[in-house]
């Protein structure tokens, strides 16, 4: 064998780094078939794979010629297989029964193999198919995936010649290497569509676990990469000279999935708990009875003479509006004032005995102190476990052995309630200790949990109302100025909007009054992060 010349080699190696360094499998196949063609100089060449449905079928996948225009035409699969067991004739079909090489030097005069169908195509595109090259490809296992076919070998003046025993070597040894790498990738995929998989079974179990979270992980990750991806395409400002890679936005996309995997652990009764009373169940119910056992009380000293009727009617109807003053507060919906907090220890400081000797107040001081909740529904012990959920998912994420890929998603999502200010929780980092991605999960977190259309406790807000609120956290140095900003002028909101959100809730936000908004071209950010 004649021993190859300097630009083969080159050629060759070129070939072989660009086969283990591509990711993308079509271009993969591509890159084979173009290099098999240009070191056999030959002027057509198929890929055949097998098809996913069909396990006797062999589609074209990647189909190239020099001389006749490829695009346009459909050609049908090879059936490698009849329905009753037999193998055509056809040379494709044989190189995938037989798992070895064909080398066919004149189809025109080859009786061994079925070539009608070779020469009605020839008829129809006036063309002449002559020399074939039929090499099979395998996995890492040994199991067939498909065929490569080269057409056509040609020399130096452009004359088809049959394909030398030297160039079937070379092609075997590409399509060899060739289809391990392809393996290899699809193996790579397989574990990370794996690993993905797991990370959003593990992501919705924690949204259905309450319907008060709703499909909240799995809709920040959408925001985050459409803010990302602002930042990408920003030509003004601080962002104009930052582009993510396509792993960079991978790995967002999974520190967005991830950011409260801590969740897990948190008490379905304290995500739940939609009054200031409820724990199961809403105690609220237990104070009513109270309330109705104290009136018997008063009805019995009334019977017993101990209690005047005026007395008796004034203290029902104070009871009756006291009750109806805690179903109210009981609710969370509004800041509650001194004087409410006044009245609910007033209601508390009553007690009374029954005749069984035992002692009995409306209110006991775990109701009382619920129920003087200034601001929503949850105590400060209860705050304080739903803010643990962010220090268990650091404490989960920082347990995981990432690929090198990964190495940023615990610093991604873990500080996804950290503030620019510092007064986030919960290491109190500011923004300049926070990285750009990490502080494009706060704005998609926050944004998201405002306008969820689908939570049982509220109807989500308008887009200008959770705009405004988002611009007020930025103008207290909660949030990132220039990133809210190019959220806005860059509309990534809307685009989220138009596909999450009710229509009823989409609106215009007044971007002359919006708080917290300054043009980008104006905007000097004080570190990227990045």
């Amino acid at each position: 064998m004649p021993l190859p010349n300097t630009q083969l080699v080159q050629q060759l190696a070129q070939l072989a780094l660009a086969l283990t360094a591509e990711k993308d499998h079509a271009r993969l196949l591509e890159k084979m078939i173009d290099g098999c063609m240009a070191i056999t100089n030959c002027d057509a060449a198929t890929l055949y794979t097998l098809d996913e449905q069909d396990p006797w079928l062999l589609n074209f996948t990647v189909v190239r010629n020099l001389t006749q225009e490829m695009d346009s035409i459909k050609l049908p699969g090879v059936q490698y297989q009849n329905p009753n067991g037999d193998n055509p004739k056809l040379v494709v079909a044989q190189t995938f029964v037989q798992q070895s090489t064909i080398n066919v030097p004149d189809a025109y005069h080859c009786q061994q193999y079925d070539f009608s169908g070779t020469i009605l195509f020839d008829r129809q595109f006036s063309y002449h198919s002559k020399s074939f090259l039929c090499v099979p490809l395998k996995d890492h296992e040994g199991e067939m995936i498909g065929v490569l076919q080269l057409i056509n070998a040609q020399n130096d003046d452009g004359k088809v010649i049959p394909f030398s025993t030297h160039h079937q070597l070379l092609v075997e040894s590409i399509s060899s290497m060739a289809a391990t790498a392809l393996t290899k990738r699809k193996l790579l995929d397989a574990q990370r569509d794996l690993l993905e998989a797991c990370i959003k079974i593990l992501a919705r179990a924690i949204d259905r676990k309450s319907p008060f979270t709703g499909k909240h992980c799995e809709n920040v990750p959408t925001i985050a990469t459409i803010l990302a991806q602002a930042v990408c395409a920003s030509s003004q400002g601080p962002f104009r000279d930052i582009q993510f890679s396509d792993e960079e936005i991978y790995e967002l996309k999974i520190a967005a999935w991830l950011h409260d995997c801590g969740k897990i652990i948190t008490p379905e009764h304290i995500i739940d708990k939609s009054t200031k009373l409820e724990t199961i169940n809403d105690r609220i119910a237990l104070v009513k009875s109270r309330f109705t056992q104290y009136k018997q009380h008063l009805l019995i000293l009334n019977l017993q003479k101990d209690l005047q009727q005026p007395q008796l009617t004034s203290r029902y109807k104070q009871l009756d509006d006291d009750l109806v003053f805690l179903e109210l507060i009981n609710r969370g919906g509004e800041f509650l004032s001194e004087e409410a907090i006044e009245r609910i220890e007033a209601i508390a400081s009553t007690e009374w005995t029954d005749h069984f000797g035992t002692s009995h107040r409306l209110l006991t001081p775990d109701e009382a102190g619920n129920l003087k909740i200034r601001r929503g529904t949850l105590n400060d012990q209860e705050r304080k476990t739903i803010q643990d959920h962010i220090v268990v998912t650091q404490e989960m994420l920082a347990a995981l052995p990432y690929p090198k890929t990964l190495k940023n998603v615990p610093e991604i999502a873990g500080n996804h309630h950290e503030c620019i200010n510092g007064k986030g929780y919960p290491k109190g980092l500011t923004g300049a200790q926070m990285s750009l991605r990490a502080r494009i999960m706060c704005i998609a977190d926050i944004f998201e949990a405002l306008t969820a259309p689908d939570r049982p406790y509220k109807k989500g807000m308008m887009l200008s109302q959770a705009l405004t609120i988002i611009g007020r956290m930025v103008e207290a140095g909660q949030l990132d100025q220039p990133l809210f900003a190019l959220f806005v002028e860059s509309r990534a909101y809307i685009q989220y909007a138009h596909t999450h959100m009710a229509d009823s809730q989409v609106d215009e936000p007044d971007l002359d009054t919006l708080p917290g908004l300054q043009p980008m071209a104006d905007i000097h950010l004080a570190a990227t992060g990045e």
